[in-house]
């Protein structure tokens, strides 16, 4: 089950909200919510997991997790947004499942029209279904006709289907006693009509998922272990001595999961030689074990030992294993597994490490589950991009719903200056030269390497880049400071060579202290575009994208002027990248931009070449050293 589009009209916050969910094929892409405390992140999840308990209702109507006959999310006139008189909602699921409601400020009888807005829209035929005694309509397909029973059914019987909400937690080992002598036992599975012992809302899943772990890991052991009997090659002819037992190692759809799950702790704590362990009998619990060669050391003697943060990232996505492995559906990597997963504030507990580098691992793990969060760390956010690509997910600022770039979401520039202020900032800044192992490039804008490697690809001069690091370098001001603050003895035993290169429009000569290089991209001549990157491209090429997308530029049509002495002048036409378009932009130029289109990109890529090669002299012919 995925979800395909929601809609929401005047509902808290949320003015006038339409999402329709990104898919690669039929591939769901996972959608972060972003915004600030309040704009209606929240509430958008309500919606969607308003209909996938109705569906787990109808589905497993003898363990229902809502009362029969209500539904999850509470319908009041609280939430319409003030200075209207209604509010709308929709959320269409794949299957041709939806759910649907409007509520109005009085009843319907008591408006002589129909009220602002409602014309002409989606909500019109629910404004025309309502009661004129009542003030509130609800409408969905999901209900207890035998055709939707056997669609959720279905849904429940071919994925996982969980809601993780903010206030999820679970009790620390050292909190109490109990906490620390609970032990792994089997799981108490029902299997009777209509009855299951999955839920969709999962506040607290550590007992469950140590239980279901503990039945895999015995499963394994006990019924896929795969062995050989054999004579000995020592046996001589008419000897007596009895078959050995070669075991040959484990082979089933325990072990399948077993694999996947450890992949999942291994990426947690970042270890890849650990195993599990269960305890003897009298005291069972999971243990982490690390396997070294023939050595073998207890990590962690209970999994309820954990940090809140491993904890926290380990139940989120076992928890997505053991609800698919209940579904019944036979898998043998995580990439078979399907479904959707909802998750508020996803960031909740985790180190930055975790947030920047482990969750969005995790995430692309499982390709085909549908993840639908929200967060506030601007960390988690680029992991994502780093790890899926700025095409592999779907950002969207609330209460607008408008889909942004990493570079937009406004807690990134926020914690980014504040980095960029601290004395730490410059440290790392240094450390990331110590320990890189090859010459590295600093860039201008956010966008800029991005463009460099796309041109890099379509021009066939992808070695080149290979010889270094391109990493963005805080913006024209945190580059000029850099090159400001560098001292020359300390630049000469930096251990490779590192690049500053300034946008076309900064005047920056070409220059040199010891290692440290400073330069500017070639500025093309005759362009509309006269500062950043995108001077590089041809007119026409611009013209293209802004057939796309008007928005992506600002323009000055060509007009008349004077010059200093007072002489009539033709000032030509000007072009400029809105700000809030420069990732957009980037985007489709490196989707859409032919070898053609990326032509100039030589020069940017000829002037890294000979940088990085010190004995080829510097082409401008101007380069000097600079004593400090």
């Amino acid at each position: 089950m995925y979800t395909k589009r929601i809609q929401l009209t005047n509902y808290g916050p949320v003015e006038n909200l339409d999402i329709e969910f990104p898919f690669d094929g039929e591939t769901p892409k996972p959608v972060v919510l972003v915004g600030e405390n309040g704009s209606g992140k929240s509430i958008v999840l309500s919606h969607i997991v308003n209909g996938l308990i109705a569906a787990k209702d109808i589905a497993y109507a003898e363990t229902p997790e809502v009362e029969p006959g209500k539904v999850y999310k509470l319908r009041s006139s609280s939430y319409i947004k003030p200075g209207n008189e209604y509010y709308f909602s929709r959320v269409d699921f794949d299957g041709a499942f939806f759910i649907s409601e409007i509520r109005t400020q009085r009843n319907k009888k008591e408006y002589p029209d129909v009220p602002a807005g409602i014309l002409g829209t989606v909500a019109e035929a629910m404004w025309e279904k309502m009661e004129p005694e009542k003030n509130d309509h609800y409408d969905s397909n999901i209900d207890g006709t035998a055709e939707a029973i056997k669609k959720a059914e279905e849904t429940f019987a071919k994925g996982c289907i969980l809601y993780f909400p903010f206030n999820r937690y679970e009790e620390p080992a050292w909190l109490n006693e109990e906490n620390l002598k609970a032990q792994a036992q089997h799981m108490e599975r029902k299997h009777l009509s209509g009855h299951t012992n999955r839920r969709v809302i999962t506040a607290s899943p550590l007992h469950e998922n140590q239980n279901w772990l503990f039945d895999v890991i015995f499963d394994r052991s006990v019924f896929e272990l795969q062995t050989h009997r054999e004579n000995s090659p020592d046996a001589a002819d008419g000897d007596v001595t009895p078959p050995r037992t070669v075991l040959l190692g484990y082979s089933g759809n325990a072990t399948k999961t077993y694999a996947t799950v450890l992949e999942i702790v291994r990426k947690i704590m970042r270890n890849p030689s650990i195993r599990f362990g269960i305890g003897r009998r009298g005291s069972r619990a999971v243990s982490v074990i690390s396997e070294v060669g023939s050595i073998s050391s207890q990590l962690v003697p209970d999994i309820f030992q954990l940090s809140s943060g491993e904890t926290s990232l380990l139940n989120l996505f076992v928890s997505v294993l053991r609800d698919f492995d209940l579904s019944g559906t036979p898998f043998s990597h995580a990439i078979d597994v399907r479904g959707i997963v909802v998750i508020d504030e996803i960031d909740l507990h985790l180190h930055a490490t975790h947030q920047f580098e482990v969750l969005p691992e995790l995430i692309k793990m499982f390709p085909k589950v549908q993840f639908v969060v929200t967060t506030h760390s601007p960390l988690f956010v680029l992991g994502m991009q780093r790890f899926l690509g700025i095409d592999g997910f779907s950002l969207y600022r609330l209460p607008q719903g408008q889909q942004i770039s990493p570079e937009e979401f406004s807690e990134f520039g926020d914690a980014y200056q504040a980095f960029a202020s601290t004395r730490k900032f410059n440290d790392d800044f240094k450390k990331l030269i110590d320990e890189s192992q090859r010459p590295i490039e600093f860039l201008e804008g956010t966008t800029d390497c991005t463009y460099i490697n796309r041109a890099a690809t379509l021009l066939g001069r992808e070695s080149v880049l290979k010889r270094l690091d391109l990493r963005f370098g805080g913006g024209k001001g945190k580059l000029a400071k850099r090159w400001k603050d560098s001292v020359l003895p300390l630049t000469e035993i930096l251990p490779h060579q590192v690049l500053l290169l300034f946008d076309c429009d900064t005047d920056r000569r070409p220059d040199k202290k010891g290692k440290l290089l400073q330069r500017s991209i070639p500025l093309k001549a005759l362009n509309p575009i006269e500062t950043g990157i995108e001077n590089l491209f041809e007119k026409s090429t611009l013209e293209m994208a802004r057939k796309h997308k008007m928005a992506f530029f600002s323009t000055e049509e060509e007009h008349g002027g004077t010059d200093e002495g007072g002489q009539p002048v033709t000032i030509p036409e000007r072009w400029s990248v809105n700000e809030s378009e420069k990732a957009n932009l980037c985007a489709w130029l490196c989707e859409y931009g032919t070898p053609e289109d990326f032509e100039h990109f030589h020069s940017v890529i000829d002037l890294i070449e000979v940088a990085l090669d010190s004995e080829v002299p510097d082409p401008s012919g101007t380069e000097s050293e600079t004593a400090t």
